[in-house]
């Protein structure tokens, strides 16, 4: 005979035995004492948490023959122990992941009608609700609203965004938390006593942490480690099993972080990679660590983290001598890692130059505002010049070979701040009084004042504005790209797999020019089929009808037509943020004259 496991040997029988979820005892204990039980409930929450012992407790509650409410379910009644030991015929128990037809939920419906044979209460237990198809969604309806006297509906699902709104409402609803470290610690304690089993100090702590938050992953740990070792099941043990990685190794890594000496950072990384762990989890260590400290940083408050007193302690160290910033910084950098860290072929490396990024690299810095896709709005704009950042002047000086181009906006216009009188086309333009110096300036270099004296009407400035616009699409599809591809997997993940080798390169009026990298990829992705999907998921995020079509020619670097130079121009961030600061666009691209 298979022996019995302890999650189910250590299955709690009575409300009073029963680990966490103080919140959702209190109410059935009290609803059962008051006689006030409803017709349906709903038990929410993670896996391993206790919906289906909760819902069997209260099965036993509604039927049991204890002569005080207050002390239902006393689990040694003959109904306690039928319900326990699985023969009760009165409490069907249905897993909704292999009874999802709506033939199944017909089935309950017929039944439900009959009363209970034996039991006072005839009680269905549904786990996995969220697996039920909406047919059998819709057939249950009318029996959860209005079911029989004599019957009750417990409902378990660890998605609960799955179920149909008009379920949840005719249900009440218990949502189940994760179990703490140290009430999963203290419980594994019983527990291993009980069935003799040593277990050496900080054992206890690392399997509930393993578990997270699960105490039926807990025991199942437990078990095997009672497989796996001979002897106390000390902390190494716990380790080398799940492929756990030691504090002190992560706490050497933060150290060393917070010291800033890389040696001792990459030293800790070879250390842990010499042992055979796994980087993954050594990754996941370091990040959790890093979000107790960042936490004890932000708030001061220990009772956001599950720790023992002696790990607040020098969490509460670090977090004095760490910066906020930093903190978070290295937060979203290892956080960042599990991913690449699973298809490396370069073992340890990822982690090693996150590592020194942490160290080394500067500090973040605010990036400029992307610009807005604008268009002048007024027919009437003011012209005005700037010059495209100029190169460091040389060591010597040198003859200009080529007068250097500089970019005319339009701006739209506004009313004028003053009844002053416009200057005239080749004046100057003069600084505001309070913010000319006392003293005469150095005169400005050659194309600077160029850029401010030349103001002439541009060559074709519809042709600017069309070009203008087409480069503004262009930039946003750009910054949407990778989320556009994502939309597209659902609908084709072949039309996906072949996006990823093309990239948006120009825009045609309503068309876009997609650049691929061969005749093959541009033949799969112009087939009728998979240009609509391409077209109507871009309708979707751009809200206009676009077409696309495809090419592997890539223009000539040199830009030598006005849209060419307009488009290298809109690269630079100075340009960018002018256009984005003035909500202006390019009209023309002109060559500086020479002083």
């Amino acid at each position: 005979m298979a022996v019995q496991s302890l999650y189910r040997k250590w299955r709690s029988q009575t409300f009073a035995e029963l680990v966490g979820q103080e919140h959702v005892v209190q109410t059935l204990r009290n609803a059962i004492a008051e006689d006030r039980v409803g017709h349906a409930y709903l038990f929410t929450g993670p896996r391993g948490v206790g919906k289906t012992t909760m819902a069997r407790l209260l099965a036993k509650a509604v039927n049991c023959l204890h002569p005080d409410p207050a002390a239902r379910p006393c689990g040694d009644c003959e109904m306690c122990v039928a319900i326990a030991e699985g023969r009760a015929v009165d409490v069907i128990e249905m897993d909704a992941a292999s009874h999802t037809s709506v033939e199944d939920a017909r089935e309950i419906i017929e039944r439900v009608q009959f009363r209970p044979s034996v039991a006072r209460v005839k009680v269905y237990i549904i786990d996995e609700t969220h697996m039920l198809s909406t047919a059998a969604f819709n057939a249950l309806l009318k029996t959860l609203e209005e079911p029989p006297d004599h019957a009750l509906f417990i409902l378990a699902t660890t998605e609960v965004h799955k179920v149909p709104a008009t379920i949840l409402s005719r249900c009440q609803r218990f949502t189940f938390v994760r179990h703490s470290v140290t009430s999963m610690a203290a419980h594994l304690r019983r527990i291993a006593a009980a069935e003799g089993i040593a277990l050496a100090e900080g054992a206890p702590e690392a399997i509930a942490r393993a578990a997270t938050g699960s105490l039926r992953d807990a025991l199942g740990i437990l078990e095997q480690l009672a497989s796996f070792v001979e002897g106390p099941i000390t902390l190494h043990h716990v380790q080398s099993l799940l492929g756990m990685t030691a504090a002190a190794e992560v706490d050497a890594l933060i150290a060393a972080l917070l010291n800033a000496d890389l040696t001792a950072a990459l030293r800790a990384v070879n250390a842990v990679s010499n042992q055979g762990a796994d980087l993954r989890q050594f990754t996941r260590d370091l990040v959790e660590r890093l979000r107790a400290v960042m936490l004890l940083k932000a708030t001061d408050d220990r009772a956001l983290l599950d720790l023992g007193d002696d790990e607040v302690t020098q969490l509460t160290q670090w977090a004095q001598q760490a910066e906020m910033a930093t903190l978070v910084q290295w937060v979203k950098l290892f956080s960042n890692l599990d991913y690449q860290l699973r298809i490396t072929p370069y073992g340890q490396l990822p982690l090693e130059v996150a590592v020194v990024e942490a160290l080394l690299a500067p500090p973040p810095t605010t990036q400029p505002a992307a610009p807005r896709p604008s268009v002048a709005r007024s027919p009437t704009h003011a012209p005005v010049t700037a010059p495209l950042p100029q190169p460091a002047a040389p060591a010597e000086p040198t003859l200009p070979l080529a007068p250097e181009p500089s970019v005319r906006f339009a701006q739209s216009a506004s009313p004028a701040p003053s009844s002053a009188a416009p200057l005239p086309p080749d004046a100057p333009i003069a600084p505001p009084a309070e913010s000319r110096p006392t003293a005469d300036p150095p005169p400005p270099p050659p194309a600077v004042w160029a850029a401010t004296q030349q103001i002439r009407p541009p060559a074709d400035p519809a042709a600017a504005r069309a070009a203008a616009a087409d480069l503004s699409l262009l930039e946003q599809i750009e910054a949407i790209w990778e989320d556009f591809k994502r939309d597209v997997r659902p609908r084709s993940p072949t039309v996906q797999a072949l996006l990823n080798s093309a990239r948006p390169y120009d825009v045609e009026g309503n068309t876009i020019v997609l650049l691929v990298t061969s005749s093959f990829h541009k033949e799969r992705l112009e087939e009728p089929k998979n240009r609509a999907i391409i077209e109507e998921v871009l309708r979707r995020r751009l809200g206009q009808v676009v077409a696309v079509r495809c090419t592997i020619e890539e223009k000539s670097v040199e830009p030598t037509d006005l849209r060419g130079k307009i488009r290298e121009a809109r690269k630079d961030e100075l340009v960018r943020a002018a256009l984005n600061i003035f909500d202006a666009h390019i009209i023309d691209i002109q060559p500086l004259e020479p002083e």
